[in-house]
Parts: C-alpha cells; sequence; structure tokens
C-alpha cells in the first residue's frame, strides 16, 4: 500500500515537471502535438518493470527432481501468532480508494452526459448536399467541429450558407484536416486521461497545451494544403469566435474555435496564421526524448539495484523464530543428504509471510516435487527466488506482486512431513544458498 501511495505522488509530481518543461520547449516546438505525447509517455517510464528483465528462470530445474526433495525434523509445537499491521495505514489507503472511485465515478458521468449532449444535437443537423464532403448543418449557432470516432462527421452552424464562399471553404478545409490527422480521436484520447488522472491536474494542463498545438499545426497544414489566403483564413477564424459564447460545449470534439483556448491563444493563432515562422528541426526534440527515456530506464534500474543491495537482509517468514534444521544438517530422515533450507517450527494455520517483495511463480501443490506439499515460489530481484513448502493453505496466485512482509499463507504439514513447519529455501541463479546468510536473525 506504502507503494502505491509514494508511486501515485510521484507521478503527479513527474508530470508537474514535464509540463514544466514542455512550457519550456512550447517557445520552440509550439505546433508539436508529439512534444506532447511525449511528455507524458515519459512520465510512466520510471514505473516500467525493468527490474525483472535481469530475473533467472521462474522454475529452477533443481526443484523439479524428487531425489533433490528436502525433508523436515520433528517439529516442537509453538503459540499460534497474528500477524501486526497499521489499521491507519489500511484505512488511508481504503478512503483515498473510495475518494478517487467517486471522483471517477463523476467525472465519466459529467463525459458522458457531454458526449449525449453532443449526439443529440448531431441528430438534428440536416445534410449539406452542395459539396461532397460528409456536412451537416446545425440548426444552432456555434463553431465548426468534427464529432464521431470511427466515422467521423463535420457539422457546420446554421448560418453556414449566408457566409462567403471562401469562408465555407476554410471553415471545412480546418476540419478535414483535424479528420485526416486524427485529432478527433487524439482529443477523446486526453479526455480520457483526465478522466481517469482526475486527481492531477497537470494532466488537465497538458491536454489544454495538446489542443494548443494542435489548433497551430492544423491552420498552418490548412492552408499549405488547400492555399488559403491567411486573411480570408483569419476573417473565417474570427466570425467563428464570435459564436463560441453561443455554441453548445463541444470539449469532446475537434473545434475551429475551441473552449479550451484562451484570448491569448487565439492572439498568438492570429500571429502564426499571418505571419508564418519557421518550423524548427525535430532532431533535437527526438534527442531529448530520448534521453531522458534513458536517464528514467536506468534511474528506475538502478533504484531496483540499489534497493536490494541496500536490504541485503530479507525478513524472516515467521513471526516468532524456532530453527529446527538448519542449511547443510545431515540426518537419516533426508537419506543422509544434506538439508538444502531452514525449517522453522510453527503450529498449523501459523502465518506465513514473504522474505522480501517479488512475483508469485508457483502457488500450487502440483506443480513442484510433490514431497514439497503446497509450496509457493517467489521470484525477487537480480536472480534470487524464495520457497516456502508445507504449507496448510496458499493466499496468493500466479503472478500476483507481493511486497515485503506480506502475508502469502499459513504453516501446515503437507507433504512428506513428520509434523507441522515451514521448510524455506533461497535459491540464486538455480543454486541454492543458506537462508541464513539472508535472513534478518
Amino acid at each position: 500500500m506504502e507503494l502505491i501511495l509514494l508511486s501515485v505522488l510521484l507521478w503527479v509530481a513527474l508530470t508537474g515537471l514535464s509540463y514544466v518543461v514542455g512550457v519550456s520547449l512550447c517557445a520552440y516546438y509550439f505546433q508539436s502535438k508529439r512534444l506532447w505525447w511525449g511528455l507524458l509517455a515519459v512520465t510512466f517510464v520510471p514505473f516500467l518493470p525493468f527490474e525483472f528483465l535481469e530475473q533467472q528462470e521462474a522454475i529452477p530445474s533443481v526443484l523439479l527432481h524428487d531425489n533433490l526433495q528436502q525433508y523436515a525434523e520433528p517439529l516442537i509445537a509453538m503459540t499460534r501468532n497474528v500477524r501486526v499491521t497499521l489499521p491507519w495505514l489500511e484505512v488511508l489507503f481504503t478512503t483515498l480508494a473510495i475518494v478517487y472511485c467517486v471522483g471517477l465515478i463523476f467525472h465519466l458521468g459529467v463525459l458522458l452526459t457531454q458526449y449525449k449532449r453532443i449526439k443529440y444535437l448531431c441528430l438534428s443537423a440536416s445534410r449539406v448536399e452542395s459539396y461532397s464532403q460528409a456536412l451537416y448543418q446545425l440548426p444552432i449557432t456555434c463553431s465548426p467541429f468534427v464529432f464521431g470516432l470511427l466515422k467521423p462527421k463535420i457539422y457546420l452552424p446554421m448560418e453556414f450558407e449566408d457566409l462567403p464562399k471562401d469562408e465555407q471553404e476554410a471553415l471545412i478545409f480546418h476540419e478535414l484536416t483535424h479528420v485526416n490527422k486524427g485529432d478527433h480521436i487524439a482529443v477523446m484520447v486526453w479526455r480520457l486521461c483526465c478522466v481517469i488522472a482526475w486527481f492531477n491536474p497537470f494532466i488537465a494542463k497538458m491536454e489544454q497545451s495538446f489542443i494548443r498545438a494542435m489548433e497551430y499545426r492544423c491552420d498552418e497544414l490548412t492552408i499549405a494544403r488547400y492555399q488559403i489566403e491567411p486573411l480570408v483564413y483569419s476573417r473565417a477564424l474570427i466570425n467563428s469566435l464570435k459564436r463560441v459564447k453561443l455554441q453548445t460545449p463541444v470539449d469532446i470534439a475537434a473545434s475551429f474555435a475551441s473552449n479550451s483556448l484562451t484570448l491569448d491563444d487565439y492572439k498568438k493563432r492570429f500571429t502564426i496564421i499571418l505571419k508564418p515562422q519557421s518550423k524548427p528541426n525535430n532532431w533535437p526534440l527526438f534527442a531529448f526524448f530520448i534521453l531522458s527515456c534513458s536517464v528514467l530506464a536506468y534511474g528506475n534500474l538502478q533504484w531496483a539495484r540499489v534497493t536490494v543491495s541496500s536490504n541485503t537482509m530479507w525478513q524472516l517468514p515467521v513471526e516468532n523464530p524456532m530453527i529446527t534444521s538448519h542449511f547443510g544438517h545431515i540426518s537419516s530422515f533426508r537419506h543422509n543428504k544434506a538439508h538444502q533450507g531452514v525449517d522453522f517450527a510453527g503450529s498449523t494455520g501459523d502465518s506465513v509471510m514473504t522474505v522480501a517483495a517479488g512475483i508469485v511463480t508457483v502457488a500450487d501443490n502440483t506443480t513442484l516435487a510433490k514431497n514439497y506439499g503446497k509450496v509457493v515460489l517467489i521470484q525477487h530481484d537480480n536472480g534470487y527466488q524464495s520457497l516456502y513448502a508445507h504449507l496448510y493453505s496458499i493466499d496468493v496466485a500466479v503472478g500476483e506482486k507481493v511486497l515485503k512482509g506480506e502475508m502469502i499463507g499459513t504453516i501446515g504439514e503437507t507433504g512428506r512431513v513428520t509434523g507441522p513447519h515451514l521448510h524455506l529455501e533461497i535459491l540464486h541463479q538455480n543454486t541454492r544458498i543458506d537462508p541464513l546468510k539472508r535472513l534478518e536473525i
């Protein structure tokens, strides 16, 4: 739980830093939509599971042979111990989870309401027959916009046919450029990101910056591709702006005069239209993203290694440890073979905890040798694995991520044993090692 909360706080801080960097880069790449897609992607790099790339095979071959199975000594019964938890942390985590779910439902409701409102509005539109494109005229005053994901359509205001021919074409060509570039899909993706991450204000700011860059780029492409006079295009934009305050909100659609843009944004937009600026080289931006991702990925991997190395000693798997058989012990019960693990005394039902964080790779009584009984095998960082045998119950599933000290099952006497106990093995790169060299005794 602590890890989840810290990860969320780190992600919010990283998105804030990415937004600040993006604002600085906008001075040169103000028309780049890739800038904001890239900055959004960079924020997730530190959370990719690079630390598991160096793991060894999930199930060591030495565990699959019966002749290498080690057995336990008779054990001394102990009083059951209940694992102590931090109730305040659980309450906090549960409260935050409920708050997030409530906020998510609310924002999803707002998004669906907007979508239905625009959908019903579009049903009242009539086809414009004077153009070959899929154009529809609405019975209200609004700015032209594109709506629809799989089959996008262009919707025009009711006074569209009263506009000069050159302004009509400017409006149509602008929306066609949005469709050709998939901007209507991009706007919806950003809206969904804002809904899912409603608690992160920087995602909404990045969305506004993306829409700003999208419109700048669309203006440039429209004027260049369809050879429109900048003055005509500017006049068409001004007339659309006059209709913005009266329009139905279309924040989830690509629009010629978007509500997401401020007055300063439109001033800059007119400046760019009337005085086009030279397009900067994209190679420095591409190099910046490669460098940022490399640094964050390297830091992620190094942090995982430092975490493992700084936590050289692992936690004991039981509350009150009493060792009944050490690593390497010789006994006739094991046919005079060296013990390959450590046995901890306990009573049936006593809690068994993970010695370190990792991923569960085995959680049954069939995958490994039957003498283990019910067993859990966990893959840790840097090629380490821990095995917990003879369990009474298993509380985890294969593929589940577990934290250090998390309960994974209970002590039992399944398999070939003479009494209830926990048999613990530690493996490193397919070789068993003495668990006591890693455990906090």
